[in-house]
């Protein structure tokens, strides 16, 4: 835990003083991090600031403590949105943990061509599980933003895609291919485009990513008509959760300047 995320739903009444009752997270203060009373924690507030936690009271069940907030962070370079197809249960579960360290604005599950849709039973779909992963990669990363996590196990891609076409004018759109341009020359050749202009604000990244085994042809094909660029991370085949380091890490360069 490289920094304690608080919860809103910690908070006593309406003061600065937040009560911690996850038993993991007690275990962890006081046993990991060898914590005691007046001791202070790297801090931070959901979407709102970082700052400290003063632990006021420890007790075997319960930590009481004070949480002072000292700057409100900006959202991390560039806007990820992920269009993510059903994965395995463990797969999924790193993923969300990666979102949650690199501070991925959001990811939508979907059903894809070659997704297991025995999958869809699985806990992991809890939105308590869900969390859970998340908190746990922004505890590692420091990241207080939340991604936003949707899912939907019934509509078509192209109903999905429209949809997240009405909220958001996105800068670039990839989908994961082997067959596909790497990042940096993806970029120059969007760049190179007279009709394109940087923006001044953050760009706005769409990705699609399939399941283990990849889109199908005609997938790829569907992406590239609404505008996605084939994107390749690696001559090795990777994982899913290895390709998504990949690509979180790559975007977090400073390539779009």
């Amino acid at each position: 835990m490289n920094l304690l995320i608080c919860k809103e739903e910690w908070r006593i009444a309406k003061s600065n003083r937040f009560s911690i009752q996850d038993p993991q997270k007690i275990q962890h203060i006081c046993n990991i991090l060898n914590k005691r009373e007046g001791a202070r924690l790297k801090a931070g507030l959901i979407d709102a600031s970082l700052g400290k936690f003063i632990l006021e009271k420890i007790e075997s069940n319960r930590i009481v403590g004070i949480y002072k907030p000292i700057l409100v962070p900006i959202p991390r370079f560039p806007e990820v949105h992920i269009l993510l197809a059903i994965n395995r249960p463990p797969t999924v579960r790193k993923i969300l943990q990666l979102a949650g360290t690199w501070g991925v604005s959001s990811i939508h599950f979907f059903v894809s061509r070659n997704s297991r849709r025995e999958y869809l039973t699985s806990p992991v779909w809890n939105s308590t599980e869900i969390e859970s992963e998340l908190l746990e990669g922004m505890e590692q990363g420091k990241n207080i933003f939340l991604p936003k996590i949707h899912f939907d196990f019934k509509n078509r891609s192209e109903t999905i895609l429209l949809e997240k076409f009405k909220k958001v004018d996105f800068t670039f759109r990839f989908v994961l291919d082997r067959r596909g341009a790497t990042l940096p020359q993806i970029i120059e050749e969007k760049k190179s485009d007279s009709n394109f202009g940087m923006p001044s604000k953050t760009p706005q990244v769409l990705v699609a990513i399939g399941p283990e085994s990849g889109f199908v042809r005609n997938e790829i094909d569907f992406w590239k008509h609404f505008g996605f660029k084939e994107l390749n991370l690696s001559s090795r085949v990777l994982r899913t959760e290895t390709a998504v380091a990949f690509l979180l890490s790559r975007l977090e360069e400073k390539i779009f300047s």
